[in-house]
């Protein structure tokens, strides 16, 4: 398979490997939040089908590496039955899409989420455990909103920022979901045909900077105290909020 020069070396692909740069800064300092900034870039460039693809095998290629180096600190009894229920809920989100006002429904949870992060900025903390039931209800809200409006991460987000785990047991969980999100995803992705050998390619050529990028945001990490990284993940989320809210 010879490598398409034409198609590549192009200003759109300089603007892909800078956004994903940046987005691995996020990503590897919280744990999540680069999806939320390399999608819609990459969606006006390649169209939302390929943007998808394209996210999520960074996604999942850079998870490979990150979820070994904090698989000891995963909180397993918190998140096992998220992503259980998360699975689960996955069917009935897809009815709701069928049936309720997309638009309305994403300007809502929007709302939602950004009244969280304030709230979280300001300090508020529940602390108590994530006991069986909030752990079910908070993966099968995720679960159905992923599949009917794509918002399916911030109130997982939310709900484990907000608990008594401590920042790496947090960042952890969030790296690990991303990857156990993703997985089955980029597999339909690759057996459909979606992810042709143009999109692979690319994947390829930007997945360095993402990589970097990721250890860069890792030492940042490493620097912070705890506040520092509630305070950043609340005004990421703030912002992804806000964008969903007001962008058509």
């Amino acid at each position: 398979m010879d490598f398409p020069w034409d198609d590549l070396l192009t200003v759109e692909t300089s603007v892909a490997a800078v956004v994903a740069a940046v987005a691995g800064i996020f990503r590897g300092f919280t744990g999540f939040g680069s999806s939320l900034i390399m999608a819609p870039v990459y969606a006006v460039m390649y169209g939302p089908v390929a943007a998808v693809g394209t996210v999520l095998t960074l996604e999942v290629a850079v998870s490979v590496d990150s979820v070994t180096r904090v698989v000891r600190i995963i909180p397993w009894r918190t998140m096992i039955p998220v992503w259980t229920a998360a699975w689960i809920a996955v069917p009935f989100g897809t009815w709701i899409l069928l049936i309720a006002d997309a638009e309305v429904m994403r300007r809502a949870i929007s709302a939602i989420v950004a009244l969280l992060a304030l709230l979280l900025m300001a300090g508020w903390r529940y602390r108590g455990p994530h006991r069986p039931i909030p752990n079910l209800c908070v993966g099968a809200l995720s679960g159905a909103l992923n599949s009917s409006t794509s918002l399916g991460g911030p109130p997982l987000i939310l709900y484990m920022l907000m608990g008594p785990d401590p920042p790496a047991s947090v960042r952890a969980a969030m790296i690990a979901n991303v990857f156990v999100v993703s997985v089955p995803t980029v597999v339909i992705l690759l057996w459909n045909g979606t992810l042709d050998s143009l999109a692979l390619w690319r994947i390829a050529v930007v997945f360095p900077f993402f990589l970097f990028a990721t250890y860069v945001g890792n030492r940042v990490f490493r620097a912070s105290g705890e506040r520092t990284y509630r305070r950043a993940s609340a005004w990421l989320l703030l912002v992804v909020a806000v964008g969903a809210f007001v962008v058509e």
